[in-house]
């Protein structure tokens, strides 16, 4: 049978409440936990509207034969009081006509993913800001780069975490132990004589975004250690993505410190 069509996104629709009660959290109140809540809904669940002009695309000499006669998508920019031009993403109507009062102003949705593909694609843009009239978040060139680049890491499974010079992290225990998680990671570790030690910490980093940390004791070649945890633990990923460390790094000791394993080797 045909593979059936997917029903058309009605752009009249689109809403993000979660994310606009985040954000007036956020500005109420700047926590880390906080600033999670609205990352992990800017990147993983919100979708936005993006103003764009539509416009003919000229027919000439100087234009290639396979795009006269189409419609070319201008996206417009906002632009700060320092001059840099950031994309806006609005998360409703409401928010969209602060910004434009044009009762026909043509839209297209877009996702994080979306954006950053364009910003870090254009150096000509800052980044892109959500609700730039309203409770709003900016998110620069960098940051978007570097949000990208996690999100990617936790498609692919995991992510060897790295804890810069002087960046602020708190860890301690789990708010909830991902059971099933341990559970297939501890038989793994029971079948690979090289992990010897494992444990699991939560961390939160200075941006707010909280991630589970394995803190892993072992012998042999890191990166195959690391794959072979990781491809245990996706099916059982929850709300927080795992990275690793190596047990016997200073940062390592200092997330371990007065934490019992979760899995020890029998001698």
């Amino acid at each position: 049978m045909p593979e059936a069509k997917k029903p058309a996104i009605d752009l009249k629709k689109i809403s993000n409440p979660q994310l606009v009660e985040a954000l007036a959290a956020l500005h109420k109140e700047n926590t880390p936990q906080n600033q999670g809540k609205v990352l992990d809904l800017v990147l993983n669940h919100a979708s936005f509207l993006a103003p764009v002009v539509l416009a003919p695309v000229p027919k000439g000499q100087n234009v290639p034969p396979q795009l006269q006669g189409k419609t070319a998508i201008q996206f417009q920019l906002i632009t700060t009081k320092d001059g840099r031009p950031f994309f806006p993403a609005f998360t409703d109507w409401d928010e969209l006509h602060k910004f434009s009062k044009l009762q026909d102003q043509r839209v297209v949705m877009l996702r994080f993913d979306n954006y950053a593909q364009m910003v870090l694609k254009d150096n000509r843009t800052a980044g892109m800001v959500v609700n730039p009239l309203g409770m709003s978040l900016t998110l620069d060139r960098k940051t978007l780069e570097s949000l990208a680049k996690r999100k990617a890491e936790l498609a692919r499974g995991y992510a060897q975490e790295q804890v810069e010079k002087d960046t602020q992290v708190m860890v301690g225990d789990p708010e909830e132990e991902p059971e099933e998680l341990l559970n297939a990671v501890s038989d793994l570790a029971a079948k690979r004589e090289e992990i010897q030690r494992l444990w699991l910490r939560e961390m939160v980093r200075q941006d707010g975004m909280k991630r589970y940390i394995i803190v892993v004791d072992h012998t042999g070649v890191q990166e195959e250690v690391f794959q072979a945890i990781a491809q245990a633990a996706a099916p059982h990923f929850g709300k927080l993505p795992v990275d690793m460390i190596p047990f016997g790094t200073g940062f390592a000791d200092a997330a371990t410190e007065d934490a019992e394993p979760f899995y020890v080797r029998q001698a």
